[in-house]
């Protein structure tokens, strides 16, 4: 029975601490920001006699941060003044040196200005006046701030401000991007202020590990994106759902459509066989993060790195690239709290087209009279099945008419909240966010629920130290699909109804010869498969300022991880009713993970010399347990996975335990003259227990060099519009250590073999020790272009790379004499080289109005150079030299068999309508030899466009992505295309089978489960894997702040958009976005995939 679920299943105890802990922190730095300012809280000590007004000041300036405003003919400096005070506020003494004056102060800030009390008391009177950039364009949401004081607005929709001030009070007028400007009101009560942009506040940064550089002084290839076009999908359950086709050279492919689904991310191709080809994940210097332990709400922007030359600081963790997460922190002397929270609903995107009840029972009918004197059950009076469950009238039609892909899925609903504080003072500044998603699946019961909190927590302590603290916990929970269930929707038969009048539910083998399987509604109602994650993230880090060009970081982290998966099969599913009564399984995985950096940078700039150093040392250390359970035979299906002492069969047990080191010391060197000429160049050296013992280190180094074209004199003439030119050339080295922690050694496992009439255990050998095994290691030239044009309106960007991949890591089989099953070795070479361009163009910039374009375009290309005479592969992909690494094998499907060919037929053991495939050796029968390249998987290009278009607070935008050239192995039709009477078939089948009247076909005639068939990967289930997808379509009104000024809101929006809107393909199945397998050489192949839904969501932001 569905148990109820409740907070300590997302929460254990032992998190709970942790929250609270975190909460307390979270209190602390709130009461800290609130706290009193820097005026209060500095401190003086003042010794003048017979001084003046200026002595005092000078004073105060000198031993503070504080700078005086002042008129000097309101200062009478002929009045003697005598102040003695020993460590007292700045507040005591300015009130002890304005005594008796007509003289009062304000602080802003650091910033004391000195003033005639009159004019404090001054009449105020209304002002009013609109704010605009320097094309005209009214500037939304600006801040128009009386200077000194904490009075002010901002500009609404239209870019009006009104607020009542004195004649003698400073307007401050500031917005992003743009230089602040200071108005005296005076006697006016109109401002229409043009602001001028901030070319140095504009400057994009840019995370490169270690640090941190200006974008446009980049040697190497870097992508970014921020937070805001982050959230351009709102629906997203992570933070690479929202950076799909944002960044040329990086595929995010959603495989599959389960809720909460990760994303396969891969960064200018595969670059490895065996080893992982997943980047790394860097959150705030923290490596290896899952990514899905990070909510896309508190992330403020990512970078990636896709060059060796920026990712060889990782060294032999950045060989497929890096991709580095920052996540937000507070700003100084502000406070904010916002709420966003996202509805949704998610239908079945596309059904695959299949029969419905009488086209399925017509195929029957047809593969029966196939066959002499045969008939099909359903037309047979005879045959008392007719009656027994009353599936059919008595002239042999259906009663029923089942759409199975509508019985198994539903409309998802789904929620997701995030409630943000940000804030700070002088000296703290801080961030918490708690998140919760609830994430139904369109599968019925499927769903994944996470709970997510979040502390960032900055420190000044003095001047020359720096602490950030930054907590990261969480706990999901997730019900999964029974891995088939989407095969069993597929092939299940239309005529049977998902229940009978009794309640009981169907099977296929209800019907005489049909392959007896279950139903999937009841498989998915009745099996339970639980995940169950917690994790904890702890990063403290220390900034000490030695000088103004010398600083040393240090850093700790500590990462947790709890995870367990729970499976119950009940007594009363086919498999386990008859036989075993019920089937239980618990997996359970503990992980740990510390890293501790240690750097000095050195960053220094003299004449039109700039110089950064960066040099440190890392040392890492992870341990994994595992623990797992099986028991079969349960008296009673109550307890499901909960009492697994009860079942009378122990069908698994096992445990396990590794651990791996790693230190690593490292260098990077940039240096730029005028920045106009540009080197880089960086080192490093890891150790790490993985590998053999004799090649435990790997060193890693990579150069770069850039020329800014554009800031030479002969460019002058150019720049009016060409602004910005830059070409790039870099070359790196890079490793690949992501195998398992004991590859290098030699292995046992427990194997349970029969010994007379009982079944035994023994202990076997299973890999053999490579003391020899090396670092796989990936050599990459990369050279880019970067150009601006009018001023930044039209941005464009290339680059080209090639990349060759040596010593692959793999898990070779090793012949049976050996003794062994396998070894982990290193062999052969790939190459990757492609090319990426993006542009990025302000189309139409008028009054009130803006369309931006965002484009991309990546090509890759793969070709396998030698693999010392091996060939790896099966389920239709194959890795073997001169070939892609996506390349696609089968038997190449000639057609079928005619009747004029049969005794051509009959030597391969075939009759006529039997597939006829070509045969390749010419031996007279179909084998292995026979194979052939059908196919690449990987596309030819892809193109990723995003439009918006924005309008006095409407913003509407749509995403447009398209893979073009790619071949996907339908193994779903192969099997339902040649099984049928076994199962339900795609709809074009019988209308295409060969029958007499039609041999020139692919696909074979009709026959009867008996009469065997075809389950080999041929080129016939080879299809198209082209699409053009609407990947997300939105709008959003952003409400005026005129509007909300009375309800204290700085901001509201409202939005609604539409994920995975259309899609055009010729591809059969659900989905041509799709590998249903993790392994380089199933990469393209279909095998009943979970469906894609279409997602419709509301979305509402506040901010306070």
């Amino acid at each position: 029975m569905e148990k109820v679920w409740n907070s300590d299943e997302l929460l254990p105890k032992k998190f709970k601490s942790i929250m609270k802990i975190t909460l307390l922190f979270l209190i602390l730095g709130i009461l800290h920001v609130s706290a009193d300012t820097y005026a209060q809280k500095a401190q003086v000590t003042v010794e003048v006699k017979n001084g003046t007004f200026y002595d005092v000041v000078s004073e105060i300036e000198k031993q503070t941060e504080f700078m005086f405003f002042y008129k000097s003919e309101d200062i009478d400096n002929s009045k003697q003044v005598d102040i003695q005070v020993k460590n007292r506020q700045v507040t005591d003494v300015l009130n002890e040196l304005l005594k008796n004056t007509n003289l009062t102060y304000r602080i802003s800030g650091k910033h004391i200005t000195i003033l005639k009390k009159d004019a404090v008391q001054q009449q105020k009177k209304k002002i009013s006046g609109t704010v605009t950039d320097p094309d005209g364009i009214p500037v939304i949401g600006a801040n128009v701030v009386i200077k000194g004081t904490t009075v002010g607005t901002v500009t609404d929709l239209d870019g009006k401000f009104s607020l009542d001030a004195a004649n003698n009070d400073i307007l401050s007028f500031s917005y992003i991007g743009y230089a602040e400007q200071e108005i005296e009101v005076g006697n006016r009560t109109l401002f229409n202020v043009k602001l001028a942009e901030d070319y140095k506040a504009l400057e994009e940064v840019v995370v490169v590990g270690y640090g941190t550089m200006l974008k446009r002084n980049l040697s190497t290839s870097v992508g970014s994106v921020d937070s805001e076009k982050l959230l351009e999908r709102p629906n997203a359950t992570n933070v690479f759902q929202g950076l799909a086709g944002k960044v040329a050279g990086v595929n995010i492919a959603l495989n599959s459509g389960a809720p909460g689904g990760s994303p396969a991310i891969k960064i200018r191709g595969i670059g490895s066989l065996n080893s992982s080809n997943t980047p790394l994940y860097v959150v705030d210097g923290v490596v290896g993060v899952d990514p899905d332990q990070i909510d896309p709400n508190i992330v403020q922007s990512i970078d990636i790195l896709k060059d060796a030359t920026s990712s060889s600081i990782y060294g032999a963790r950045g060989a497929n690239g890096v991709v580095v997460i920052t996540t937000k922190e507070g700003k100084k002397n502000t406070t904010n709290i916002s709420y966003n929270t996202v509805l949704s609903a998610g239908t079945l995107a596309r059904k695959v087209d299949v029969l419905n009840a009488e086209e399925a029972l017509d195929v029957f009918k047809r593969a029966y009279e196939a066959q002499p004197g045969r008939i099909a059950p359903h037309l047979d009076p005879s045959n008392m099945f007719t009656h027994k469950n009353d599936l059919f009238n008595p002239d042999g039609t259906p009663k029923y008419d089942t759409d199975w892909q509508d019985a198994v899925t539903r409309t998802a609903f789904s929620h997701q909240h995030s409630l943000s504080f940000s804030g700070g003072s002088d000296k703290l500044t801080a961030v918490a966010n708690v998140s919760y998603k609830d994430n139904q699946g369109i599968m019925l019961e499927t769903y994944k629920r996470q709970l997510n909190a979040f502390i960032n927590v900055g420190w000044d302590l003095k001047e020359w130290f720096h602490l950030q603290a930054m907590l990261n916990v969480g706990s999901s929970n997730a019900r999964n699909s029974e891995n088939a269930i989407s095969r069993y929707t597929l092939e299940a038969l239309p005529f049977l109804p998902i229940q009978y009048e009794d309640g009981t539910y169907s099977r296929k083998g209800d019907y005489p010869g049909a392959e007896d399987t279950e139903n999937p509604v009841k498989i998915l109602k009745e099996r339970k498969n639980i995940d169950k994650n917690q994790y904890a993230l702890a990063n403290v880090i220390g900034t000490f300022k030695i000088t103004s060009w010398l600083k040393l970081t240090t850093s700790f982290s500590r990462q947790d991880g709890s995870y367990i998966n729970s499976s119950y099969t009940p007594s009363t599913l086919f498999g386990y009713g008859d036989t075993q009564k019920g089937k239980a399984e618990k997996a359970h995985r503990n992980t740990m993970s510390w890293t501790n950096e240690d750097y000095l940078t050195f960053d220094k700039s003299w004449n039109k010399h700039n110089l950064n150093v960066v040099a440190g040392a890392s040392w890492y250390y992870s341990k994994t347990e595992k623990s797992e359970l099986g028991a079969e035979n349960f008296f009673d299906d109550y307890f499901e996975y909960n009492n697994m002492g009860v079942g009378t069969v122990r069908s698994k047990v096992g445990s396990d335990y590794t651990d791996n080191k790693m230190n690593s010391y490292y260098a990077r060197i940039n240096y730029n003259f005028d920045n106009r000429y540009l080197l880089g160049a960086s080192f490093r050296e890891d150790g790490s227990s993985r590998f053999g013992l004799n090649n435990q280190y790997g060193f890693f180094p990579s150069f770069s060099a850039a020329w800014r074209v554009s800031n030479e004199n002969f460019f002058e003439n150019a720049k009016k519009v060409i602004d910005d030119m830059k070409v790039r050339l870099s070359y790196g080295t890079v490793g690949n250590a992501e195998i398992g922690d004991y590859a290098s050694m030699a292995r046992y496992e427990n194997k349970r073999l029969p010994f007379g009439k009982d079944m035994t255990t023994i202990v076997t050998l299973k890999s053999m020790a490579n003391p020899d095994l090396r670092w796989e290691k990936s050599r990459q030239l990369d050279a880019g272009i970067d150009l601006s044009f009018f001023n930044g309106r039209i941005e464009f960007m290339a680059d080209y790379y090639h990349k060759i991949t040596t010593d692959l890591l793999y898990e070779l089989q090793l012949p049976s004499n050996s003794g062994y099953e396998k070894t982990m070795t290193n062999l052969g070479k790939i190459r990757n080289q492609g090319l990426e361009m993006s542009l990025n163009t302000r189309n139409i910039q008028s009054r009130g109005f803006l369309w931006t374009t965002s484009w991309n375009y990546t090509m890759n290309r793969s070709m396998v150079l030698d693999i010392n005479d091996n060939i790896i592969g099966k389920w239709g992909g194959r890795i073997e030299e001169g070939h892609p690494l996506n390349a696609l094998y089968g038997y190449v499907r000639l057609g079928t068999w005619g009747t004029d060919e049969a005794e051509e037929a009959a030597k391969y053991n075939k009759k006529p309508g039997d597939i006829k495939y070509w045969d390749k050796n010419g031996n007279g029968m179909k084998d292995g030899e026979d194979q052939d390249y059908i196919g690449n998987g990987a596309p030819k290009f892809e193109m990723n466009m995003t439009n918006t278009f924005s309008w006095k607070g409407f913003t509407f935008m749509f995403d447009l992505q398209w893979v073009y050239g790619n071949k996907l192995i339908n193994f779903t039709r192969q099997l339902m295309g040649n099984r049928v009477t076994f199962s339900n078939a795609y709809a074009d089948i019988p209308v295409n089978a060969w029958t007499p009247e039609n041999q020139n076909t692919m696909v074979p005639s009709l026959r009867l489960p008996g009469d065997g068939y075809e389950n080999d990967v041929d080129s016939w289930s080879c299809e198209p894997g082209s699409f053009l997808r609407l990947r997300n379509i939105g709008l959003k009104y952003d409400f005026s702040s005129r509007m909300l000024s009375a309800a204290h809101i700085k901001s509201l929006s409202l939005g609604f958009n539409v994920e995975n809107a259309f899609l055009i393909t010729n591809y059969s199945g659900s989905d041509p976005e799709v590998t249903s397998y993790d392994a380089v050489f199933e990469q393209g192949v279909d095998f009943y995939t979970y469906p894609k839904p279409r997602t419709y969501s509301f979305t509402l932001g506040v901010n306070f």
